[in-house]
């Protein structure tokens, strides 16, 4: 509710500073859908199998060492029953040192999975950034609205401009996906 309370102040606040411009000129907005467009930009899909393949490699080592872990509490489990005070006490502090590296080599491949997202998606990015660009200046618009953002509570569909930049996407795509 507070979202769509924020929302439509700042479009009662967009349509306070468009009012005295449209009473001059006609604004043109449009928008667009960024989730179908990334899905279906040339070199997406490929995008994607590679991330899939990183991440895949990625929770494969957690899941191994979260397996690890579990053995090693499953033991200790087991064995505290006739391990005197002191080993019960030396083994907890092993199994704390496991988990705190397991934790900070989750957070490890977080970031190592985050940057390789960045990696292969920011060309794709940019084109797709590029292409909306032109087709705001091309088409006259003055502003363009992501309803992906779900910033938008309610649109025309006669302003939605996603079908446009998904076809200037695709013809400006190298002929082959190879050449990339």
């Amino acid at each position: 509710m507070r979202k769509l309370f924020a929302t439509v102040m700042t479009l009662a606040g967009l349509l306070a500073v468009t009012a005295p411009l449209s009473a001059q000129t006609a604004t043109k907005i449009g928008y667009i859908d960024t989730r179908r467009v990334l899905q279906e930009a040339p070199g997406a899909q490929e995008a994607r199998t590679t991330l899939e393949s990183a991440m895949q490699g990625f929770q494969g080592q957690l899941e191994a060492m979260q397996d690890s872990l579990q053995a090693m509490m499953t033991d200790y489990q087991q064995k505290s029953l006739v391990m005197s005070a002191d080993a019960k006490q030396q083994r907890e502090q092993e199994i704390i040192q496991k988990r705190t590296g397991w934790e900070q080599r989750a957070e490890q491949l977080q970031q190592q999975a985050a940057q390789r997202r960045q990696e292969v998606m920011a060309p794709i990015m940019e084109r797709v950034e590029q292409v909306i660009s032109e087709v705001r200046q091309a088409g006259g618009f003055a502003i363009v609205f992501d309803v992906a953002s779900e910033a938008i509570v309610s649109a025309d569909p006669a302003l939605d401009i996603t079908p446009t930049v998904i076809e200037r996407l695709k013809a400006s795509a190298p002929a082959a996906s190879g050449q990339q």
